[in-house]
């Protein structure tokens, strides 16, 4: 798991500093087309994941003291990671960041700790099925009923400290119209929640996901690009695009085209709109890179040691490359670089910054291992939460 959530904060990485579309042609990049939506799907199922391993995993403890101890030290740890969130909101790093909602996830999860595999692949598919639903029918009914909607009701930025005082806006960014809605990210927790009681030390397990994600990733992509360019054509009929924008907007996700005003919105597979075709590719994808890592990580472990290791801090790693895309591209008030940047680093190219996290992130990974110590931000959530639980049952 550590392996694949190494791959899933490489990929948000490249995805941060690289561009999606090509500024001369909006033709999607390499970038673009693999990274975008992906690795933030993963890191998200990966979350439920671990929460079903932290709470037992298969043999799962579900005694009324167990799971209210359990309970404890997930809402300790998602209050930290919210706070932690909302302070990385408040550097200039050009990010939609998501531990906000990553730590409100697992506070939603807490009243689903009992609930065995089948019963949470069951709550996982109502969620695919129904929360774009509710997303789609709730944008289209508030856009008719509150003035300025969506636009006026979006914080435009990841939610901070700051946002506390406009709390109806922040609730419903949060909730509705904000870059990882929780209307629709629950699907990607509860399917990994699911995935996290099964036996996954078992080939046999490794090998059904596999074949499940495959098959799920590939329909939902031949699905989105079919329907894609009827949806495309209506869209050209509304606003002052040019063809070949769209495609690119649409092919990556940048949420600069209001898509839930069409029907056809539910068989994009456009990335970050939480369309139901787009939950079930991306959960497929999900599932088939998990599925690969448990059969390779184990048998190549050394050989995967930086990348399991840089799975294993990956709270500290993703404040760490905020703070590196702050200093290298932040600016304050007047336009100046921010404090503690220099020219060295302002003047490094994409490439440049990209290969220097990277192996930055690998190198730390390898020390991780080597060590055997949590990261500091791991540290510091895992002894707050164990300290504030109490002892375990």
């Amino acid at each position: 798991m550590d392996a694949a959530r190494g791959l899933a904060l490489l990929g948000m990485m490249a995805v941060h500093v690289l561009p999606t579309t090509d500024e001369l042609t909006d033709d999607p990049t390499w970038a673009g087309m693999l990274f975008t939506g992906r690795p933030a799907a993963l890191f998200a199922l990966l979350a439920g994941v671990g929460l079903a391993l932290l709470t037992g995993g298969p043999e799962a403890d579900r005694s009324n003291a167990r799971v209210a101890w359990d309970r404890k030290v997930i809402a300790v740890r998602a209050g930290l990671i919210v706070v932690l969130g909302m302070g990385a909101a408040m550097l200039d790093s050009g990010v939609a960041i998501i531990l906000v909602h990553y730590g409100l996830l697992f506070l939603l999860a807490l009243p689903f700790l009992r609930l065995g595999a089948r019963a949470l692949f069951a709550v996982a598919a109502g969620w695919v099925l129904f929360a774009p639903v509710a997303f789609w029918w709730l944008q289209n009914a508030l856009r008719e009923r509150l003035e300025g909607f969506p636009d006026e009701w979006r914080l435009w930025h990841s939610p901070s400290f700051g946002d506390l005082a406009v709390s109806p806006v922040l609730g419903m960014d949060l909730a509705l119209t904000g870059y990882y809605p929780l209307l629709i990210w629950p699907a990607y927790l509860f399917a990994g929640l699911a995935i996290g009681r099964l036996r996954l030390n078992r080939s046999s397990t490794a090998l059904n996901l596999i074949g499940v994600g495959a098959v799920l990733a590939g329909a939902g992509y031949l699905v989105g690009r079919l329907v894609m360019p009827g949806v495309a054509s209506r869209i050209l009929e509304e606003l002052p695009m040019q063809e070949r924008h769209l495609r690119g907007e649409l092919l990556t996700g940048t949420h600069q085209v209001p898509l839930v005003t069409d029907a056809g919105w539910f068989g994009l597979v456009t990335p970050h709109q939480g369309s139901t075709v787009d939950l079930v590719h991306t959960i497929g994808c999900a599932m088939l890179v998990l599925g690969v890592c448990l059969l390779l990580a184990d048998r190549l472990r050394w050989v995967l040691a930086p990348l399991i290791g840089a799975g294993a801090m990956p709270l500290s790693l993703y404040v760490g490359h905020l703070i590196v895309l702050h200093l290298w591209r932040g600016t304050d008030g007047d336009g100046d670089p921010v404090l503690g940047s220099s020219d060295f680093l302002r003047d490094c190219g994409e490439a440049t910054i990209l290969t220097g996290m990277l192996l930055g992130a690998l190198g730390l990974g390898l020390v991780k291992v080597l060590l055997r110590r949590r990261g500091p931000l791991e540290a510091l959530t895992h002894r707050a939460s164990a300290s504030m639980a109490g002892p375990r049952p």
